[in-house]
């Protein structure tokens, strides 16, 4: 996936100041000015507002009027007149869905934890165990049968090099002749020193 990252801009308001004295034309009118609001996006997804940035314009010689040129008290006018005003909700939409993102994240592996440690205690036929072996590699075995001191398992035919690649290659025709067995006491040690990381189980 390619993202784009960068910036643009929406007019978030629109406004006049009327009877000030055109800089450029030295003429009483009025003068429109428009703010407009940059913001950063990634693939068109707007994340957060970067600045605010106005253009002012005399309504009698149409020349664009920089903010500098203006006097003290139509500087003022405008500044009161735009003291409150905010960026849209939805130019944080971006930030917001990743926040939501990362707590549930959060909350999902926790919960993914914590069920892992109560099924360690108490392991079933067909449990699948995602592994992390001595090299960095990720496996998968699944419990074939049991006594009341070890399990008997098939190892998956396959690893991956990433954890997230797991669910990929637990499937049913990936387990075939690797067979192994643990003691219950073994599986409780892996899972301590971190080797046993998620265990799947059928409901």
């Amino acid at each position: 996936m390619i993202l784009l990252v960068g910036t643009r801009d929406a007019i978030i308001k629109k406004g006049e100041a009327h009877n000030v004295i055109c800089p450029h034309c030295h003429s009483t009118s009025t003068l429109e000015y428009i703010v407009r609001s940059k913001y950063a996006q990634i693939t068109f997804i707007p994340f957060f507002p970067v600045e605010k940035q106005a253009t002012v314009k005399c309504t009698n010689c149409n020349h664009e009027i920089e903010l500098q040129d203006l006097d003290a008290n139509t500087i003022s006018k405008l500044a009161s007149d735009n003291n409150n005003l905010k960026n849209p909700i939805w130019m944080y939409f971006g930030s917001f869905t990743l926040v939501c993102c990362m707590i549930y994240g959060v909350f999902y592996y926790f919960k993914s934890d914590s069920k892992t440690k109560l099924f360690i205690q108490n392991p079933k036929t067909e449990d699948v165990y995602y592994v992390k072996d001595s090299k960095g590699y990720y496996y998968t075995f699944r419990i074939d049968s049991q006594t009341k001191d070890s399990i008997f398992t098939t190892e998956n035919d396959y690893q991956v090099d990433l954890p997230y690649d797991l669910d990929d290659i637990n499937i049913a025709k990936n387990y075939t002749t690797k067979k192994s067995n643990y003691s219950k006491k073994e599986l409780r040690l892996l899972f301590q020193n971190g080797k046993i990381t998620t265990i799947k189980r059928k409901l």
